[in-house]
């Protein structure tokens, strides 16, 4: 069974086919109907899916990491997430990292895209409160923009510089263009939208981004705000969400724990040509994996 969501395409996964997602190759024959549907939503749906197994338990956590990996692997490459070159990372709260950022907080995120072209939840525990996910359309967000900020269209189109993680180490801290907000790729609206890299571009770069950027990105950050609050969904025990990054922003609500049982994703972060992209926005996903790969040789910049 299959319908939309806000956008989003959601797919019910027979038991059959949640265990076989956990136990069997990415090219068995028993799940090579899914795999068709999971890559048909990317190159001719929504490019956002969500694969829904509610009437049963993952075997363990070993076994719906590989189920998510699985699917990725129909989708793109797995990038590894940090220095220490994990490829399915968990979102949990972690109160003693210093850095304390998305991956480890409970704070609120706010609408972003990230820098790999396809990006993956697997939801194994709900937070005891909050912790609700949203997406929010690219094309919508520019209709939104285009209507009731049109000044400031012009800023968003030019867009800025992307920096990189300063306690990673680099060997291009700014990108060598700068990264259009906004863009049109066969047919279809892309965004780029993440302050933490704009900022950090402007910090390597010692200058702060153009005011009439910075008041464009100030409406946009308020209307794409405005549409997550009317659309978020809660990812649900089994649960497994892919999205196209430059085709959706992502986010999600702020959340308590259960310190008995605390909330804990899966994440993957997929490098993929098989959605048409610019240059510059698959150039991002090449800077960050090989920072990753030199911090790991070279240990973490002191800050």
């Amino acid at each position: 069974m299959s319908f939309v969501l806000d956008g989003i395409e959601v797919r019910q996964l027979s038991i059959d086919e949640f265990a076989a997602l956990q136990t069997c190759g990415a090219n068995d024959p028993a799940i090579a109907g899914l795999r068709d549907e999971v890559q048909r939503a990317f190159t001719h749906g929504s490019r956002a899916l969500l694969l829904r197994a509610g009437h049963g338990q993952a075997r363990s956590e070993a076994a719906f990491a590989r189920a998510l990996q699985t699917v990725g692997s129909w989708l793109g490459t797995a990038s590894p997430q940090s220095p220490e070159g994990e490829t399915v990372a968990r979102v949990e709260s972690r109160p003693d990292d210093p850095q304390r950022r998305g991956t480890h907080s409970e704070d609120e995120l706010q609408p972003h895209t990230d820098l790999h072209d396809i990006l993956a939840l697997g939801c194994v525990r709900q937070a005891a409160t909050g912790g609700a996910s949203f997406l929010v359309s690219a094309e919508t967000l520019r209709e939104h923009m285009a209507r009731e900020h049109p000044e400031a269209m012009p800023a968003l189109q030019q867009g800025y510089y992307l920096g990189t993680n300063p306690a990673l180490q680099s060997r291009c801290r700014v990108s060598k263009d700068k990264v259009p907000i906004f863009m049109e790729s066969a047919g279809r609206t892309l965004v780029c939208w993440n302050g933490y890299f704009l900022r950090a571009a402007g910090a390597s770069r010692d200058e702060t981004p153009p005011a009439d950027l910075e008041q464009a990105l100030a409406q946009l950050r308020s209307t794409a705000c405005r549409l997550a609050a009317a659309s978020p969904f809660m990812l649900e025990p089994g649960d497994m969400l892919f999205w196209h990054n430059w085709t959706w922003l992502h986010g999600r609500t702020a959340f308590a724990d259960d310190a008995a049982r605390p909330r804990l994703l899966l994440r993957l972060w997929l490098r993929s040509a098989l959605v048409p992209r610019p240059d510059v926005l698959s150039q991002l996903a090449e800077r960050i994996d090989d920072d990753h790969l030199l911090t790991r040789e070279l240990g973490y910049r002191q800050i």
